[in-house]
């Protein structure tokens, strides 16, 4: 039986990615308690990750001690060994693992998260976006159609949390219906996080006051992505000073203790020196707001962009996620920005029906790499 101390080191460790320091440590409490299931588990993962031959050994010896996780590694292992030769790293198997666990969770039968887009209209124009060009703006969802996608979503039992963002490529602050919109979600859902997302410049003292009210937020997501101001103004087509000015406004409340909700400042990298600035003045500017770097997206082909990252040899989370877009028509992921990539209609169809539909139920079950699944899923390197 593992100690309590000895399990949470354990998986700090892991959590940490601290491959070398997980494999020692496991191996120590693995020689103290030879019966110890999870201690051989991470020892063979310690060892899987930092490529030594003897980490299958030890998994195998957690597996054979009923050990679910440990079977779940081997697989996956065993899953990559017929994949091309160099097509695969070892970092594609923790997600994979991952995958692997919602594919036996009830996440197979019900979204971990929902996105619903109630107004399709952004008052930026960001270059790595495919709103410039989108031919759906200022599509509007009805209030009943809300009202109808909330009450669908009653369906999923009390028991299973799932998040709910009510965006997708737009500016949800701009929808003045957003907050009823949060409301009914809180009144309704209480198993449901609301995941809020912005550029930030519509955070005005009342919008901000109004973000406090929800319930159930597991964060305010700001896509900020530049801090100089010419940049930024080519970037977003927004003016910086003015952004800056209500994130000023908006870490001092935090800094107070007069906003609940975490608060997360992200960027869409692009492998240059703008990276490291963008970390640092965030760093310094905002430290209380955590810090997200974001990998750029192709959109499935609706924005250009060249990259050398490859596809990742998983499958995809994005599976196990439901993009429902202003008209009620539900593009295939929050990637298929245009909406070119449909798998169902909450206008006729409940939510719970689109999302376990045979094609896209399919994709959960027996799709186990994006390279095996059709296209655009198969050319795709967003995490």
């Amino acid at each position: 039986m593992a100690v309590a101390s000895d399990s949470v080191t354990l998986q700090q460790f892991f959590a940490q990615q601290d491959w070398a320091r997980l494999a020692q440590h496991a191996e120590g409490i693995a020689r103290r308690q030879p019966e110890n299931a999870e201690a051989w588990r991470y020892w063979g993962i310690g060892e899987v990750m930092q490529h030594k031959g003897g980490g299958p050994n030890k998994l195998l010896r957690a597996s054979s001690m009923n050990d679910l996780e440990a079977g779940l590694w081997l697989g996956v292992i065993q899953e990559f060994g017929f994949h091309p030769k160099d097509t695969v790293g070892v970092l594609d198997i923790p997600p994979q693992v991952d995958l692997a666990k919602l594919r036996l969770s009830p996440y197979m039968d019900y979204p971990k998260e929902v996105h619903i887009e109630t107004f399709a209209y952004c008052n930026a124009k960001c270059s790595f976006c495919p709103y410039p060009t989108m031919e759906r703006q200022g599509d509007k969802m009805s209030d009943a159609l809300i009202d109808k996608i909330i009450d669908d979503l009653r369906q999923i039992p009390s028991n299973i949390p799932f998040s709910i963002a009510p965006f997708k490529v737009n500016e949800p602050l701009l929808d003045r219906r957003i907050f009823t919109v949060c409301a009914k979600i809180n009144q309704q859902l209480p198993n449901a996080e609301l995941r809020l997302f912005t550029n930030g410049s519509p955070l005005t003292p009342g919008i901000i006051e109004k973000i406090s009210a929800c319930k159930n937020v597991s964060h305010l997501w700001i896509s900020l992505n530049e801090v100089d101001a010419e940049l930024y103004e080519k970037l977003m087509q927004l003016p910086l000073e003015r952004t800056l000015q209500r994130l000023d406004v908006l870490h001092d409340l935090v800094r107070q203790g007069q906003f609940p909700h975490p608060v997360t400042i992200s960027r869409v990298t692009d492998r240059t020196e703008r990276d490291q600035a963008f970390k640092t003045f965030v760093q310094q500017h905002y430290p209380l707001f955590d810090l997200f770097m974001i990998g750029a997206g192709n959109w499935t082909g609706q924005v250009d962009f060249a990259t050398d990252r490859r596809v990742p040899a998983a499958g995809c989370f994005r599976w196990y996620e439901l993009s429902i877009m202003a008209s009620g028509k539900v593009a295939l992921c929050c990637m298929d920005g245009e909406g070119k990539h449909v798998i169902g209609d909450v206008n006729t169809q409940s939510v719970l029906e689109v999302y376990n539909s045979p094609g896209y139920r399919k994709m959960r079950q027996f799709t186990f790499s994006r390279k095996a699944a059709a296209a655009p899923c198969d050319t795709c390197v967003y995490w």
